[in-house]
């Protein structure tokens, strides 16, 4: 049982530094190639949602270690809200990020939903902070744009 529950540890430890990575040089990368154009503009958008992109990523990883430090915290909840709003920027972003933001989200999804089946913990309504995460997020991005348009 021990090995098991190592093994779940490390499986998530890995997704979980996955996740972030995807975040961090994906966004990384899509900057570069913003800047290789002579003739795109990067600020406000996308500058603005790809910096929102690397938070979540570092968003992810610092929840993860906070969630391992309480046997049920507010971190497990921020987890889950941080996996929500990755998938609120696959949405607006369909077409450009959203391959990498895609495999980031089910990195840090699959991460939370071992680390919650590892400790027993049930989140209330992971699927409702879920949702909030993603319609936030996705009412967040589209003020955001709609801003810079005007």
């Amino acid at each position: 049982m021990q090995e098991v529950m190592a093994m779940q540890a490390i499986t998530e430890w890995i997704l979980v530094v996955l996740g972030a990575l995807l975040c961090i040089l994906g966004a990384t990368d899509f900057w570069q190639a913003q800047l290789a154009s002579p003739a795109a503009a990067i600020w406000p958008l996308p500058a603005l949602v790809l910096i929102e992109w690397m938070l979540l990523g570092l968003l992810g990883v610092i929840a993860a270690i906070g969630d391992r430090q309480a046997a049920r915290s507010w971190w497990t909840t921020l987890r889950w809200a941080v996996c929500g709003a990755l998938f609120g920027l696959l949405i607006v972003g369909i077409f450009s990020i959203g391959p990498l933001v895609l495999f980031a989200a089910l990195a840090f999804l699959g991460a939370v939903m071992l680390a919650d089946r590892q400790y027993q913990r049930s989140v209330p309504v992971p699927v409702g902070v879920l949702t909030a995460g993603t319609l936030g997020n996705v009412g967040f991005l589209l003020t955001l744009i709609s801003l810079a348009h005007i």
